[in-house]
């Protein structure tokens, strides 16, 4: 087995960071699905099947009832080529039938197991997708050769029942082998014009990327602030920038001006440097009111100092 195996949960998490609203968008999906559900399709599609019976009592008989049923064949939302393609395909079967005891086979359309590839649209055939038109040639001259065999049938019951004793006209095998190298040749170069599409596409779409990526100019790109917040990057840089320029000794002068810079002597001849972070508004609002919510406790604090307990008699020891 190729690849590697993950946890699920593991997968679940990349995939999410990968695509935040991916939820969304399956939810989304699922309510769509719903509503398509409940609304009622107004194309409908007509199929006429016409069923050949032979009544066989052990000789075949030259009598045929023909009982013809009309169907009405809801098309579905995803894949409709591809069910009309096999509406066609087997009402082409019902009507070159043999003439024998038929046995009906499941149609993909009412079958419960293929039911979700003409209902959800993760199933929907991608026509001008590269493996769709490099295969179509070679399903659309197997669908040709079916037909051709099916006609070919056909023939040979005719032949069979006409009571005339008429020598077949037979073909030859060499035109028959000559037509199925015609048939081939011309798939093979149907698969060679579409790759030539595909390649010449291609390069389309690259030249354009390339012009658009050319044309491209990059932009500034803004950002909202929130109300009550300052932007203060461009001023704090410049004065950053200006205090660099400035000497060591301007710099500390700055500072004990400022009461960021406390310079003592020591004992031993020594200095010693306190730094003193500069505070924020916010702090200093929020100090204040600390201060006075404690001025106010002190006011309405109680002295218990009056109240006295009496010492306890201890036990004498003995």
């Amino acid at each position: 087995m190729h690849g590697f195996f993950m946890d699920i949960r593991l997968y679940h998490k990349v995939k999410l960071m990968v695509n935040p609203f991916a939820y969304e968008e399956y939810r989304k999906d699922k309510i769509r699905q719903k509503i398509e559900e409940t609304r009622a399709q107004r194309v409908q599609l007509k199929v006429k099947i016409v069923l050949s019976i032979e009544l066989a009592r052990g000789k075949y008989c030259s009598e045929f009832i023909i009982a013809e049923r009309d169907y009405e064949c809801k098309l579905p939302k995803v894949n409709k080529e591809l069910a009309l393609k096999l509406i066609e395909e087997e009402e082409e079967k019902q009507k070159s039938t043999l003439k024998k005891k038929v046995k009906s086979l499941p149609n993909i359309l009412t079958d419960d197991r293929f039911k979700v590839m003409f209902e959800n649209p993760d199933f929907q055939v991608d026509e001008e997708s590269e493996e769709f038109r490099l295969l179509n040639p070679l399903v659309s001259r197997i669908s040709e050769k079916r037909k051709k065999q099916l006609r070919l049938l056909e023939q040979q019951e005719l032949q069979a029942k006409n009571e005339e004793e008429e020598e077949p006209e037979g073909r030859p095998s060499d035109a028959e082998s000559s037509e199925s190298s015609d048939d081939e040749k011309a798939w093979v170069e149907e698969v060679r014009k579409q790759r030539r599409l595909l390649q010449q596409e291609e390069r389309v779409k690259r030249q354009e990327q390339l012009r658009e990526d050319q044309q491209t100019v990059l932009k500034p790109q803004f950002y909202e602030i929130k109300a009550g917040e300052e932007f203060r990057s461009f001023r704090e840089s410049a004065t950053k920038q200006k205090l660099m320029n400035k000497t060591l000794e301007d710099r500390l002068k700055l500072e004990a001006k400022h009461g960021m810079l406390n310079v003592s002597d020591t004992t031993v001849g020594s200095k010693q440097l306190t730094f003193t972070l500069k505070r924020s508004e916010q702090q200093k609002k929020q100090q204040e009111a600390e201060k006075l919510h404690r001025q106010e406790r002190k006011k309405l604090r109680r002295s218990a100092g009056h109240l006295h307990s009496r010492p306890r008699r201890r036990r004498p020891f003995h």
